[in-house]
């Protein structure tokens, strides 16, 4: 049949396809979605970046140096009264002032023009001052020209004044405007009140204390709300210092005063170097101080069973003249100042080994002020804090922090013969050697706050050397404040470390066993009983820890420690002594009963190891752990065995896989299972008794050599401890770590677990050798999280961790850290005032050391990321 050709097609246009359009609703969804994600995104980025900026703005200020403001000039006194000059001041509002002058004439002038308002006459008209002295801001004492010493009150009362009752002329002030209305000055307050400021004088009889005799050559003079102290030098040599009490009747309403006086022979070794220049008595009245212009101090104790003696010679101003010599605020620092343009402080403490000293204490030179160019020629100190005003030769006037030395200000004007801070310290004035007065606003709210005196160590008053120090206040107006902030970053670094080393082995173990070898019907139950610890609220473990935990941890502490200790090397040895088992019996036992036996095996040893902490407390610690740990009983060889063993046993292990494991394995090749399984147990136990008495053989060394870690590694035990709040801090932070580990072992694809265990290896195997390292950057994202988790804790440490902000690696002692401190002392903050700019450079150095943290965490991860693709 013949074949019929085919009768070609004619091609046409093809068929239309469909065309699918995206419905104008879903476009704009996505683009509404993708903005908003977008948006959030930024917003996220825009609010961190936000908080930053304002946390940096608020601390900037602390840094910021003194302002010296409005300043006015005028003439005060004549050229010639400057040499009778004793002493010249304002009041606090700055409103009123007065000078002293050696004719005994007290004159008051208006602060702000040097119109004279007033005169009052201090001495009798036939007498003038041979010595001067004050104390505080009212008293004063002065020496006669008779030989006697009268004591009173020079200074400014302040009152209100009813508009009715004021000058006409006040009436019509404004706010900050002032009238002089002798005797005194009349403003206008802020908040629209009229007060008044006038002279205060009132001059008591002469002392009974310091009986008549040669005329007062130097005074000095305490007055404090119980008793009066007064020190005389005249002009004969003779030295009194006299205690005044005074007691009012409260029947009869008078006033009776008792004089215990003291007279001091001239020492003879002081002869030689002429008559004194200066002279300062403690409050106290335990100390005299006598200097001479060569620079030369002598101090007197004057208390004592020997009674007053000379304790100590020394030189202040070595190659100098001493020009003045002052007690800082508070009376602990001396403050030298000499012609070479030097401010030294220095203060007493207790003497070192080779001192000669009658007393036991020796003067330390402390603090070195920034020297100036020229001779200082006046000095002041500030009632409020330690800022210190300085006066040149040169005409330069500038102000110090002694603290933390730092120079404040400078101004530029004339040389000083007198020099002031304000009361409140918003203001200086001045005097120059040729009369002309100076008063000028100062803005300074921040003086204590230097980088050095916040992360450098810091010599503060009474302290043996430099410290790091933070105590912000105190029950004292002349307390030092101590603002380091690292004590409280080391408490937060201490305690971040106590809890992750408690919590990282627990939750990434719970994460592997449960991921790789618990049955599957148990792993979401399991894991969902754990999360539910990520609910309790941090302030509950807290309370739990400071009320229930802490007591019972200190009433047995060593057999807490005894558990942590015994707990994980007998689970160790269960898992050998597992291998004991044939294989069939070991498959039959595995699931349910190896966890119920493990469990039962935990519960054995946590109650029977705390049986073994009197035997090991006699057997090491002379019977009483606490005791040893203060050093009180014992010697350092339990100290350093506890500190080797881990090392020890880290040697040990490297020893077995280096040589005598792979030795094992070569002569047990074709051994049964069970003697492998014997042979491995064994060599367990050996290495743990090898390890010990290691670590006992390198204690006892290092002892005898005199090396013992109580004072810096152990120490005092308190009862709210770094121990407890790292174990608690832990338990918070375990859920987190755990779920995060265990989704990413999870994760791991089952055909890599599944070509491991085809080759032939274990579980464990599979589980350490493959899954771990394929996991490992989302178990660096856990360990980060936690990380995090554990710097911010607030409630747990402030109340677990016995909120003291210490510098000691004592892990049974106290801790305080940056977010805790936060909590405890925002409270008690001026808003804008140093302590609380100080919180906020808290906030922000914790932010910056968690930010620092996550980068390179993230960097790390992202290499593992990176080696991980590389499989």
């Amino acid at each position: 049949m013949p074949i019929e050709p085919r009768i070609p097609v004619e091609s046409g246009t093809p068929p239309k396809r469909r065309q699918r359009v995206t419905s104008p609703r879903v476009l704009w969804v996505d683009r509404t979605m993708s903005a908003a994600i977008e948006l959030g995104g930024v917003a996220v980025i825009a609010a961190v970046m936000g908080i930053m900026v304002y946390l940096v703005t608020v601390v900037t200020p602390l840094f910021r140096a003194a302002r010296i403001t409005g300043s006015v000039s005028y003439g005060l006194i004549t050229k010639e009264e400057v040499q009778r000059l004793l002493f010249a001041e304002v009041d606090e509002y700055q409103s009123l002032g007065v000078y002293v002058l050696r004719s005994g004439d007290a004159v008051f002038f208006g602060a702000g023009s040097g119109h004279v308002l007033d005169r009052r006459r201090l001495v009798p008209d036939s007498e003038s001052i041979t010595a001067f002295s004050r104390s505080g801001a009212q008293q004063l004492a002065i020496g006669l020209t008779d030989g006697t010493v009268r004591v009173g009150r020079l200074g400014f009362d302040t009152s209100f004044v009813p508009e009715a009752e004021a000058p006409r002329a006040a009436v019509s002030l404004r706010p900050g405007e002032r009238l002089e209305a002798p005797p005194g000055v009349i403003e206008r307050t802020s908040t629209g009140e009229l007060r008044r400021v006038w002279p205060k004088v009132e001059i008591e009889p002469p002392v009974e204390a310091a009986p008549p005799g040669a005329p007062a050559e130097l005074l000095d003079y305490r007055a404090g709300d119980d008793e009066e102290r007064l020190a005389v030098f005249r002009q004969d040599g003779d030295i009194h210092v006299d205690a005044i009490s005074r007691r009012e009747n409260m029947l009869t309403g008078e006033a009776a005063t008792e004089v215990v006086s003291t007279s001091i022979p001239f020492p003879e070794a002081l002869k030689p170097l002429g008559r004194p220049s200066f002279m300062l008595l403690a409050s106290a009245g335990d100390q005299l101080y006598l200097a001479w212009k060569d620079g030369v101090v002598a101090r007197f104790a004057l208390q004592g069973t020997s009674g007053p003696q000379l304790a100590e010679r020394a030189d202040l101003t070595p190659a100098a003249t001493l020009n003045d010599f002052i007690f800082s605020n508070g009376e602990q620092s001396l403050l030298a100042s000499d012609s070479e343009g030097r401010a030294n402080a220095w203060f007493r403490l207790p003497a070192g080994a080779g001192a000669q000293t009658a007393d036991g204490f020796a003067l330390v030179l402390a603090h070195r002020l920034p020297k100036l160019a020229a001779a200082i020629t006046a000095l002041g100190i500030s009632g409020r804090d330690k800022t210190i005003i300085a006066g040149a030769a040169d005409g330069e006037v500038v102000l110090y922090y002694l603290t933390s030395e730092r120079l404040l200000a400078r101004l530029n004007w004339a040389p000083a013969a007198t020099v002031q801070i304000t009361p409140k310290g918003d203001g200086i004035f001045a005097v120059d050697h040729d009369g002309r007065a100076l008063l000028a606003g100062l803005s300074n709210p921040h003086p204590q706050t230097t980088l050095g005196s916040i992360f450098r160590k810091v010599w503060y008053e009474g302290y043996p050397a430099p410290a790091y120090t933070w105590q912000s206040s105190s029950a004292t107006d002349d307390f030092e404040p101590k603002l380091s902030l690292i004590p409280l970053i080391f408490g937060t670094l201490k305690a971040t470390l106590h809890s992750m080393l408690f919590a990282v082995p627990i939750a990434l173990l719970a994460a592997i066993y449960t991921s790789e070898f618990l049955d599957r019907r148990y792993r979401a139950p399991l894991k969902s009983a754990i999360e539910m610890m990520a609910s309790l609220p941090s302030v509950v473990l807290g309370f739990m820890a400071a009320l229930v935990l802490a007591p019972v941890v200190e009433k047995s502490v060593l057999a807490v420690l005894v558990v942590f200790a015994v707990l994980p090397t007998a689970v160790l040895a269960f898992g050998y002594a597992w291998q004991l088992l044939p294989q069939r019996a070991a498959l039959i036992m595995s699931g349910r009963p190896q966890m119920g036996i493990l469990l039962l095996l935990v519960l054995c040893i946590a109650i029977a190891a705390p049986r073994l902490g009197g035997p090991i407390e006699h057997l090491m610690f002379a019977g009483d752990f606490k005791a040893w740990l203060d050093g009180r009983i014992g010697d350092a060889t339990p100290g350093i065995t506890v500190l080797a063993w881990p090392l020890a046993a880290g040697a040990l292990l490297l020893l077995d896989r280096r040589l005598i494991s792979g030795a094992l394995q070569r002569r047990l090749g074709s051994a049964s299972r069970s003697t492998v399984a014997a042979v491995d147990l064994l060599k367990y136990a050996v290495l743990i008794v090898f390890s010990v008495a290691l670590a006992w053989a390198i204690g006892a060394a290092l002892g005898r050599l005199g090396i013992d870690p109580r004072p810096h590694v152990f120490g005092t035990y308190v009862q709210r401890n770094a121990l407890v709040t790292g174990f608690v801090m832990g338990f918070a932070v375990i859920p987190i770590i755990y779920t995060i580990a265990e989704d990413s072992l999870s994760a791991v694809p089952e055909s890599l677990r599944s070509a491991s265990l085809g080759c032939g290896a274990t579980q464990w195997q599979t589980a350490t050798r493959v899954v771990l390292p394929v996991a490992i950057p989302g178990i660096f994202s856990a360990l980060m999280v936690g990380l995090g988790r554990a710097v911010g804790e607030t409630m747990i440490v402030l109340m677990a961790a016995g909120n003291t902000a210490v510098l000691d690696l004592n892990i049974f002692s106290g801790l305080r850290t940056l977010s805790a401190n936060i909590a405890v002392e925002l409270p008690e903050a001026v808003k804008d005032g140093t302590l609380y700019r100080m919180l906020f450079l808290s906030a922000l150095t914790l932010f910056a050391l968690t930010f620092v943290v996550n980068t390179i965490a993230e960097i790390v991860r992202q290499r593992f990321r990176w080696r991980t693709h590389q499989l």
